[in-house]
C-alpha cells in the first residue's frame, strides 16, 4: 500500500452497466420507426400496446441497482497549497511539497481532537496531484477536475489559475473603473420573478390545451423523435467523458485502521521538487469499486 502514478481508467463496472444498456437502447431508433409505421397504417383504429422492446428494458431494470451500489457514502479530506496551515506561503506563491501533504492527511487520520475522525476498518482511495511548477500544476488539476469535480480541487483549480495569471502580470498595473461597478447579469429580472412564474404556470396550461389539438399519432411521433435526439445527446457527452479522461497522477489504495493507513501514505511519494500539490482521501466503511477502478 503506497502512492504509485497512474493515469485514469473507465471502469470495468460502469462499461458493464453501459455495455448491457445499449444491447437495448441501440435497438431503440429502428423499433421507434417500425412502431410509428404501424400508427400511421392503422391511424383509424389504433391499438396501443407495449413498445417491442419493454420486456426487454425490464429484464435490465436491476442495472439501477448496480448503479446505486458504486454511490457508497463517507468521508472526502483533502489538502492543497491554498490550505491555512499546511500550505507554504511566500512572496513567490503557494507551495506545498508531496510529502507534507501525505503527512498532514496521515496526522488527521490519527487526529484524535476531530471528533469527526472515521474509526473502524476503513477503505481508502488516495489521489495526489503534484507538478514541479504552477502551470503544470494547473493544467494537471483542470484535466482531473472535468472527470472528478471534487469541490476543493476545483477551488485549488481556480487559485493555481489565477495566481499564474497573476504571476505573469504582476509587474502590469491594471486600469479600475470609476465606482459604482457594473454588475454581469440579468439582475433587473429578478423583481419580475414572482409574476412571471405565476403568469407561466398559466400559460403552460393554454400551451397544454393547444397541444390537444394534435392527433395521438402525430404527439408520438413528436415524442419518439425526442426521444431519439436525447438517446444521441447522452451518448455523445458518455463519449466525451471517456474519451476526457487524461492526466497523470499518483494513486493509493489502503484499506485498514486509520493508523495502518496513515503508515501508508508515506511510501512512493515523489521528490520534495515537485512545489505543488494537491491531495484528496476517500475513505467509506465500504469498498470504492468506482474509484479503484478508475485508479488501477
Amino acid at each position: 500500500m503506497s502512492w504509485t502514478q497512474t493515469t485514469l481508467t473507465w471502469p470495468p463496472s460502469a462499461a458493464s452497466i453501459e455495455t448491457a444498456a445499449g444491447s437495448v437502447l441501440t435497438g431503440l431508433p429502428a423499433a421507434q420507426q417500425q412502431a410509428i409505421g404501424t400508427l400511421n397504417t392503422a391511424a383509424g383504429a389504433v391499438s396501443f400496446a407495449p413498445h417491442a422492446l419493454s420486456g426487454e428494458a425490464a429484464g435490465l431494470l436491476h442495472l439501477r441497482d448496480q448503479l446505486n451500489q458504486l454511490l457508497v457514502g463517507g468521508h472526502r479530506l483533502t489538502v492543497t497549497p491554498y490550505d491555512y496551515g499546511v500550505g507554504q506561503v511566500e512572496d513567490s506563491g503557494h507551495y506545498l511539497a508531496p510529502g507534507n501533504a501525505a503527512k498532514r492527511l496521515a496526522d488527521k487520520l490519527q487526529d484524535t481532537a476531530d471528533p469527526h475522525r472515521p474509526t473502524g476498518t476503513l477503505h481508502v482511495q488516495g489521489l495526489l496531484i503534484t507538478a514541479a511548477t504552477l502551470a503544470e500544476f494547473a493544467s494537471s488539476l483542470q484535466q482531473i477536475t472535468a472527470l472528478l469535480p471534487i469541490p476543493e480541487l476545483c477551488t485549488c483549480t481556480r487559485r493555481a489559475q489565477a495566481e499564474q495569471q497573476h504571476a505573469q502580470t504582476r509587474m502590469q498595473t491594471p486600469a479600475t473603473g470609476i465606482t459604482p461597478k457594473w454588475v454581469p447579469g440579468r439582475h433587473q429580472y429578478a423583481p419580475l420573478r414572482p409574476a412571471v412564474t405565476t403568469l407561466g404556470a398559466q400559460l403552460a396550461q393554454l400551451e397544454s390545451l393547444a397541444g390537444d389539438a394534435h392527433n395521438p399519432v402525430a404527439k408520438l411521433t413528436a415524442l419518439a423523435g425526442k426521444r431519439a435526439a436525447w438517446l444521441d445527446q447522452q451518448r455523445q457527452q458518455l463519449a466525451n467523458l471517456k474519451a476526457g479522461l487524461s492526466g497523470t497522477l499518483y494513486g493509493l489504495q489502503a484499506s485498514g485502521s486509520p493508523s495502518t493507513v496513515a503508515a501508508s501514505l508515506t511510501g512512493g511519494l515523489p521528490g520534495f521538487e515537485h512545489a505543488h500539490t494537491a491531495a484528496v482521501l476517500l475513505v467509506s466503511a465500504q469498498p470504492l469499486t468506482f474509484f479503484k477502478e478508475l485508479l488501477p
